[in-house]
Parts: C-alpha cells; structure tokens; sequence
C-alpha cells in the first residue's frame, strides 16, 4: 500500500513515546509497503527514496513544544507532492497543525484518514507539560479545546486505539466513529536477546523510564526508597517535561539523604535496554498511562514490574510477571512487594522474567504493520463506497496563522483565487 504518515515531532527523539512510535511505525511500514513520512523541519525537503526505508519529507515549521505551525507557503509544493505519489491512507499520531492540513487534503481528496490515539480524548491536556504559558494553558483546559478534539476525531474516516480502556474513553467522550484496537509496537528482537537480571547479585537495581512529570509520580518511588529493607539503587530516567518537578525530586532527594537514587534525565532510546539488562525490577507509580512503551519494554526483556494501577499496569500487569497495585497503595506497601521480588529464589524469578517476556510476545513491529494494514484496506473500502469529497474547515485557519507567522508572499487561499481570477475575467471581458 502507499502510506503516508504525519507527525508533528521532527525525530523519535523528540515527543516521548508519541514521536517514537511514529517515526517507528513509519519505518517498520516501509519494508513492505510505500510510505511518507511528513514531520517538520527547518526548511521543506524531500528526501531520497531508498527502498525498504519510508521518504522523509520535511515541512517547514516553527513553534513551541508540541505546536509547530507550518509554513504553508510550501502547500502546493506538498499538494504536488502528495497528488503524485497517491496515498491509500493518511496516518496521523496526534492532533498537530500538520496533521490538521493534511486531514483537510485527505478529504477533500477523498483518501481515507485515520489517527491513532495516544491519549485519552477525556483527559488529552493531561499529557502534556503543565509547565505551560497561562494563556496556553487555559485553551487547553477550556471547553473549546475538547471541542476541538472531539471535532478532529469526528472527521476521521476511523480511529486506532491502543487498548480497551482507549476504546472505552472514546465512546464515553462522544465519537461515533469506526473504533480499532491496534496497540503499539516494539522492535521485540532487541529485548529478546537480553538475559535476565542475576536475582543472586546482593546489590539491586530499579528502574523507570519515564518524563519527569506529576503524572508520573516519581516522588513516590523516591519515598518508596525510604522503605525498602534490601540494598538496592534506583535509576529515574526521561526528559525534563515539567522541569520545576524535577527541581522539586533534586531537593527532596538532598532532604531525604537519598545517596541510592540516580535521577540520570534524558537517555538515548537506543540505550534503554542496556539499562534493562541490569535491571531486577521496574517500578511504575504512575497515575496516568495509556500504554506505556517502557512497561512494554521491561517486559520484552524479562524484567518483573511492580506498578500502581493504571491503564497500561491494568492490561499487561498481574502476579505471574509481578505486581499489581491498588492507587491508595502506601510507599511502604509498594517497597514490600519490590523486597518480595528481589528476594525470590533464582528459579522462582526467573519464572517471573519468562513470564514477562511471554506477556508481549505478540507487540512485534510485524504483528503491528499487518494489524493496521488490515485496517487501511477496511477503510480505503468503505471510503470508495462512501465516495464523495469533503470541504476543508483547517486550512483557512492555518493558512491565516501562517500568513501572520511567515508572512503573505503565496498565501493565497484557494476560494480568494478562484475570486480574484473572475474578477480579472470580467475586467477583462
């Protein structure tokens, strides 16, 4: 098929698991079909078409964090772009102004668009910074902000939600569109490869990954700390996403005295599973996970995990890989059951780790490309049933935010055109 996929993250660097998974997802996809992968940049570009590997076509943006605003001066450019290559599907991650133009194209094209979810609709200002601008922040928890979402979801031709608890959220939030369960998806041969931890060795390691953000709730590890009767030393890794709470875990670790705590920051994704290897539990005290790369991951490398209740703990986690916990679970209960764990006999633990693995075998990056080409060709057919074109409703908007941000030159919107051409006739006749 010919996929075109569009994030508002420029590398998988960048926007935490949301940008992973698309740039991921956009590479696996290109080793059996054609695909697109528009993302923004510093100018527009478009680069080599190789075989087996998705062309990166760079749109010009600028912008803070999550909303960069193209520069839609290039929009004919792309229009070309697109009009040549033929998409069957547009696949969007999030609900970016690069996303909004191209669900436009699409239905004013007639190709079907589809978005997977990587929030829940209900509570999508909850996963981002709260460390925002005020205005910013009022917008985003405002009534016109969920109307915008709830808008954006409606105009899909169907949206990919990653587990039950999406699905649910999605329905209870108003969207009456085609629903499919699609979870993420991992690179598993990586993981694989890793042995498990040596249960025997008498220093242990915890580990998160994760942002550091309230919703995280990496203050409570650091309590469970306090708690915990074995030696251990635990490792909190991810970017600076409210980078006041991290300043508020630096001087509460300085407080505690806690010299076994390694707030390390930002890692390269590639070198997560090295952490893994030496990991003998990861330890989860989220509030809030739609479905965690990391928990995917520790999983996929035999790593027990012991979690507080949440969407991503609720489907993957239970006493065959670890331990799952009720929200009210106290520090001190939450450090009985990491003991517990890291105290087991090596053959009990490793049943654990074998478990664990088990748990995910299915999240493969191949398992995931043939779920959502199923899904495309579902949509793709009912598209060509449904048959008629759309009118745009984002790009007068952007086009408007774009003249203003990058000034007039060939921002022409095309209905102003189209009017000005008739003028010019009737002039003319």
């Amino acid at each position: 098929m010919r996929i075109v996929f569009v994030t508002t993250f420029p590398s998988p660097d960048t926007g935490g698991g949301m940008g992973r998974v698309a740039h991921e997802l956009a590479a696996a996809s290109a080793r059996v079909h054609e695909v697109l992968l528009l993302c923004p940049g510093e100018d527009t570009s478009v680069g080599p078409s190789t075989p087996g590997q998705p062309t990166l076509v760079r749109v010009a943006a600028r912008g803070e964090g999550d909303v960069l605003l193209p520069d839609l001066r290039e929009r004919r450019k792309l229009q070309s772009l697109l009009a040549s290559f033929r998409p069957q599907i547009v696949h969007a991650h999030d609900f970016g102004p690069l996303a909004l133009w191209l669900q436009d194209w699409a239905r004013s094209t007639g190709c079907p668009f589809v978005m997977t979810l990587h929030c829940l609709p209900s509570q999508a200002q909850a996963f981002s910074s709260l460390e925002k601008p005020p205005f910013t922040k009022r917008i985003a928890n405002s009534r016109l902000f969920d109307a915008f979402v709830t808008l954006f979801l409606q105009r899909c031709d169907g949206v990919i939600a990653l587990n039950q608890a999406m699905a649910d959220d999605l329905r209870r939030t108003g969207y009456s569109g085609p629903v499919y369960r699609v979870p993420n998806g991992r690179d598993l041969a990586a993981y694989h490869a890793l042995p498990p931890a040596d249960v025997a060795q008498p220093d242990k390691h915890l580990l998160f990954v994760g942002s550091f953000a309230r919703r995280k709730n990496q203050r409570y590890l650091l309590e469970m700390m306090e708690y915990l009767a074995v030696p251990a030393r635990l490792t909190l890794v991810g970017e600076a996403l409210e980078p006041g709470y991290l300043a508020e875990l630096r001087d509460y670790q300085r407080q505690q005295g806690l010299d076994r705590v390694d707030l390390v920051g930002p890692v390269p994704y590639e070198k997560i599973p090295s952490l893994l290897a030496r990991a003998h539990v990861f330890v989860s005290a989220s509030r809030l996970e739609v479905q965690s790369l990391a928990v995917i991951e520790a999983l996929a490398s035999a790593t027990p995990v012991v979690g507080l209740a949440n969407e991503t703990i609720d489907e993957f986690v239970d006493d065959a890989v670890g331990a799952r916990l009720p929200p009210g679970t106290s520090p001190s209960e939450f450090a009985q059951q990491v003991q517990r764990i890291c105290t087991l006999p090596p053959t009990q633990y490793e049943a654990l780790c074998r478990a664990a693995r088990e748990r995910v075998r299915a999240f493969d990056w191949r398992a995931v490309v043939e779920e959502n080409r199923r899904v495309y060709e579902e949509l793709a057919t009912a598209r060509a049933i449904g048959g008629r074109t759309r009118a745009r409703m984002w790009t007068p908007w952007l086009v408007a935010a774009s003249a203003v941000r990058y000034g007039f030159s060939d921002l022409v919107h095309p209905v102003a055109a189209r009017r000005r051409r008739t003028r010019t006739l009737a002039r003319q006749a």
